[in-house]
């Protein structure tokens, strides 16, 4: 990648040679400038690559550089986590329009009774005047 810059690992991970991942930086020129991300220190040399890459900051982090994409079992372990939060948004999403449509009828009955008890107000007011 160009003008990535490199820091060794902390977490002392190795990828699929067995060597440890090295932690870079995208450059200013690259599609994701300043994100970080790990690979293969073997990554220039073909035959000796594993290709790993992923995304450090992301979720979405198994990306196969060897086979020009995502893993088999990374992306069954994606699509099943992002059907999992898709779930639970769902749910959200359900739960707060029930909680919204709960509210709009109680502040419509708000109002409704708020305008009875100003025009019986009002009658009682009129009413009242009358007869003085």
């Amino acid at each position: 990648m160009a003008g990535s810059s490199r820091s060794l690992s902390a977490s002392s991970k190795r990828c699929g040679c067995g060597d440890e991942v090295v932690i870079y930086t995208a450059g200013r020129r690259a599609k994701n400038p300043g994100k970080r991300f790990r690979r293969c220190p073997n990554w220039k040399d073909v035959n000796r690559s594993c290709g790993l890459f992923e995304w450090v900051d992301d979720d979405y982090s198994f990306t196969d550089l060897s086979g020009g994409g995502v893993s088999s079992d990374a992306a069954e372990l994606l699509v099943e986590t992002y059907k999992m939060k898709n779930s639970k948004l769902q749910i959200k999403l359900e739960i707060e329009r029930k909680t919204s449509s709960v509210m709009k009828k109680l502040l419509l009955m708000s109002w409704v009774f708020f305008s009875v008890v100003c025009i019986w107000c009002l009658l009682k007011c009129q009413c009242g005047s009358q007869f003085v």
